[in-house]
C-alpha cells in the first residue's frame, strides 16, 4: 500500500492484523494538510474501502502534533484566493475527502497523539472513534483567523457537544486539553502517554476482531440516525438485522454459542 503525489509523501501507511495504520508525514509543518496530503487521503479511503484485508483504519500523525489544521500557504499557492469560485470548487473536494473517510464502511480511530488544531480538530473528528494522548490539544480554530469551520465542522461538532458547546467552541477557538474533550464528547479517552501505544492496538485488535459486516452495518445506522425520525430507525433496524442474519459471522455466532466455543470470525 503506497500513497500517492510528490515525491515526500504525506501519508505513511502500514499493515497490521488487518489494522491501516496511517501516519500523517509531514512532522516539520505540524502535519498541515496540502493539497498533496488530500489527494493521498482521497486515495487511500477508496484503497481501504476496496481492500478485504483491512478491517480497521488508524489515523495519527507524526511527530509532536496530530494536524495543525491547512497549510494556508500552500492554499494560497494552489487557489486563487480572490477568485470565490475557486476557493468553493476546492472546498467541495475537501469536503468530498471528509465524506469519504466519515462514511468509509470499516471502523476508523483518530489516534490524536499532539496539537489538533482547525482541520485537525475536524480530520478527528470525521473518524468513528477518537483517542486523545494525555498531553494531547484540541481546538476549532478558525474564526480568530477570520475563516469559518470546513472539514464538517459544522456538522461534526454540534452532534457530538451539542448547541450550545458547540457555539462557545467555534466562536472562541479555545484549546481543550484530553481530558477536556472526553468530558464535552470530543474524545472517547484520554489516554496516559506509557500507555498510548498499546491502547490504540488494543482498540484496534478487538474491532478487527469484530464481524465486520456488523460493524458496517452499525456505522450505517449511527450515521442515519440524525436524519430520520424513530419509525425510520427502527424500519432501518428490521431491514439491517435481516441482512446481518444472512451473513456467515451471524451463523458462526449461533453455531458458537450452541457448541460453547469461540467463534471465529472471517468477516463475511
Amino acid at each position: 500500500m503506497s500513497a500517492t503525489g510528490g515525491e515526500t509523501p504525506r501519508l505513511v501507511v502500514e499493515l497490521r492484523e488487518r489494522c491501516a495504520w496511517v501516519t500523517l508525514n509531514r512532522p516539520e509543518k505540524l502535519n498541515a494538510l496540502d493539497t498533496q496530503a488530500y489527494r493521498e487521503l482521497e486515495a487511500a479511503a477508496a484503497e481501504f474501502a476496496a481492500r478485504d484485508d483491512v478491517a480497521v483504519v488508524v489515523l495519527t500523525g507524526a511527530g509532536r502534533a496530530f494536524c495543525a489544521g491547512a497549510d494556508l500557504e500552500g492554499f494560497a499557492r494552489d487557489v486563487d484566493v480572490e477568485d470565490a469560485h475557486a476557493v468553493r470548487s476546492y472546498l467541495r473536494w475537501v469536503g468530498g475527502v471528509v465524506k469519504a473517510w466519515a462514511t468509509l464502511e470499516k471502523p476508523t480511530i483518530a489516534a490524536v497523539n499532539g496539537l489538533a488544531i482547525g482541520g485537525g480538530c475536524n480530520l478527528a473528528l470525521m473518524c468513528d472513534l477518537v483517542l486523545m494522548r494525555e498531553d494531547a490539544s484540541i481546538a476549532e480554530v478558525y474564526a480568530q483567523r477570520g475563516l469559518v469551520p470546513d472539514m464538517g465542522g459544522t456538522y461534526f461538532l454540534p452532534r457530538l457537544v451539542g448547541r450550545a458547546r458547540a457555539f462557545e467552541l467555534a466562536y472562541f477557538g479555545d484549546a481543550l486539553t484530553a481530558e477536556e474533550a472526553v468530558a464535552v464528547g470530543l474524545a472517547n479517552r484520554s489516554v496516559p502517554a506509557d500507555e498510548w501505544d498499546a491502547t490504540i492496538a488494543r482498540w484496534a485488535r478487538r474491532l478487527a476482531e469484530t464481524p465486520g459486516r456488523a460493524l458496517s452495518l452499525v456505522k450505517a445506522g449511527l450515521l442515519a440516525s440524525p436524519l430520520l425520525d424513530l419509525d425510520a430507525m427502527l424500519e432501518w433496524e428490521a431491514n439491517a438485522i435481516a441482512l446481518a442474519f444472512a451473513t456467515d459471522d451471524v451463523r458462526e455466532s449461533l453455531a458458537a454459542f450452541r457448541e460453547r466455543r469461540p467463534p471465529v470470525y472471517t468477516g463475511r
